[in-house]
């Protein structure tokens, strides 16, 4: 790149500036002695920048010698070198800053790279080389990189990527940042557990979270827009009346989503105790037990080994349940007899 400085010596502050609402990356003020090369050749020069908050680039902005005449093309570029838009300057005074905007603003995400850029026909542009680009800029413009300076040589616009000697070739952007949004009103979901300490609840639907009661039962879910929301409740050993509620809510807190918990009975332990009378035959020297579900069977033996007394305590029931037994009788050649008649033993609850 050909680079002749006419001075060397710059005085600019480096600031952001909102002109209205228009924000800028350097000061507006006129620079007491401007560094402007005699290089005459037709050059797009640009600056790497990127904002910290989306918003809109309404035009371009450079800072002009009285030797770099127009006609001057402004762009605006991805950092891939996509046209986002382009306008041509009118009305230029004969030095200094010269702003041109867009037809059409054109918006921009936040923490994302783009170059803006001007088409100097001419040359004769602005240009100071090792520039401190680290000082450049402060929320929410800032320049991109060591060398956020870019160049690129042509007849027509093209799109700058080129760097030399870390130059500032003192192009600018207009940018009007984007309004935050006002804080959307929030609502909350409360209510009391009644019969059990402790509970612990869950929120689902338009957003989701957790809970668990205090000493008084009272729960609380805060911070939630409007929506459809389900709330659950649950504690190892207890059931809930209701289980679960759906809330509405609509422009205000809902209160007095109550639930009321019932401790589940500890189980007893049970057995049932079996007798039954002796086979009168003389060749059975033993019996099997078997028991069912049902009346009448599917029957499973409970015995592992074939029981040689008339007595057996069955441990291996349930508190609320009704089983069936019947036995048969084994004689020496191990043949069993058909099953005795049923025997029902039912078990109580707790």
């Amino acid at each position: 790149m050909k680079i002749h400085q006419a001075a060397v010596a710059v005085c600019l502050i480096i600031c952001t500036e909102a002109i209205g609402q228009t924000t800028s990356l350097w000061a507006n003020a006129t620079p007491g002695t401007q560094a402007v090369t005699n290089d005459n050749a037709s050059v797009t020069l640009g600056l790497k920048f990127y904002s910290d908050m989306p918003g809109s680039v309404t035009g371009v902005r450079f800072y002009k010698g009285p030797y770099n005449t127009g006609p001057h093309v402004g762009t605006l570029w991805s950092s891939a070198g996509k046209k986002l838009a382009s306008v041509t300057f009118s009305g230029e005074s004969a030095a200094g800053w010269q702003q041109a905007n867009f037809s059409s603003p054109v918006s921009i995400a936040a923490q994302s790279v783009y170059v803006i850029s001007y088409f100097a026909p001419q040359g004769h542009y602005a240009c100071d080389q090792s520039y401190p680009w680290s000082t450049a800029g402060s929320s929410p413009l800032h320049a991109y990189g060591a060398s956020a300076g870019v160049f690129a040589y042509g007849s027509t616009t093209q799109f700058p990527s080129g760097t030399w000697n870390r130059s500032n070739y003192w192009v600018d952007v207009a940018f009007v940042p984007q309004a935050a949004p006002p804080p959307a009103n929030t609502y909350s979901i409360s209510g009391t557990v009644s019969g059990s300490a402790a509970a612990n609840l869950t929120l689902s639907g338009t957003v989701s979270g957790s809970a668990t009661t205090d000493a008084l039962g009272k729960y609380s879910f805060s911070n939630l827009p409007n929506g459809l929301y389900v709330v659950a409740v649950s504690k190892s050993g207890y059931t809930f009346t209701p289980p679960t509620a759906s809330v509405s809510v609509s422009t205000t807190s809902v209160t007095g989503i109550n639930f009321t918990g019932t401790a589940i009975p500890t189980p007893l332990p049970h057995t049932v105790a079996l007798n039954w009378n002796a086979s009168t035959s003389e060749t059975v020297i033993g019996y099997n037990l078997y028991r069912a579900d049902v009346a009448g069977g599917q029957y499973s033996k409970l015995n592992a080994a074939r029981l040689t007394t008339t007595e057996y305590v069955d441990s291996g029931v349930s508190s609320g349940r009704v089983y069936y037994y019947v036995t048969t009788a084994v004689d020496n050649n191990d043949v069993e007899s058909a099953y005795s008649n049923q025997a029902t033993a039912v078990v109580p609850n707790p």
